[in-house]
């Protein structure tokens, strides 16, 4: 009775098994919380190094962008596969929008291996998550926000009232809009 190291059922403190099922429950959402946390913060990072060595402060605006809608989507689980690929995945997007691809016309040209070399990713898997980033997160080419003005301008259409149809940097450019 009462002696150190002996064991005493305290009923105060007990719980019963829908609280303790309540509690686990708890816990889990708390963990899988946390751990999506975690995999924002390293991602972010993982981007924001890439960016300062490939991308302009804008293009890597919009990988952010991207990553934080991920990081709010309940229809994704971003703490399922390596965060390499994720980040790869969205820099990927990004380029894609932008054409940052395209050697010809762009100023700031990266390559697709130079991507894959950086993040140490293999194309198909990190082809597969932009694809689904852009699914879940219903991205089109021109889409505004995510790429630069004149790129949307130029690919987003305009119905005139009379029904010609204009892109929206010709409306622009005529003083339509």
């Amino acid at each position: 009775d009462g002696s150190p190291g002996e064991l005493r059922e305290c009923p105060q403190l007990s719980l019963s098994v829908r609280q303790t099922s309540r509690l686990e429950t708890l816990m889990t959402a708390m963990d899988s919380k946390m751990k999506k946390q975690v995999r924002i913060q390293e991602v972010q990072e993982l981007i924001a190094k890439f960016g300062e060595k490939y991308l302009t402060e804008d293009l890597t605006s919009y990988c952010y962008k991207i990553w934080d809608e991920l990081g709010r989507k309940r229809t994704i689980d971003i703490t399922r596969g390596q965060k390499d690929i994720w980040a790869s995945a969205v820099v990927l997007v990004i380029a894609r929008l932008n054409f940052l691809f395209d050697k010809k016309n762009n100023k700031n040209y990266i390559s697709m291996d130079s991507v894959y070399e950086y993040f140490g990713t293999k194309r198909g898997a990190v082809g597969l998550r932009a694809a689904e980033i852009e699914k879940a997160c219903k991205i089109s080419i021109g889409h505004e926000g995510l790429c630069s003005q004149s790129i949307s301008d130029e690919l987003t259409f305009v119905e005139l009232p009379n029904g010609m149809v204009l892109t929206k940097a010709m409306a622009k450019k005529a003083g339509i809009i």
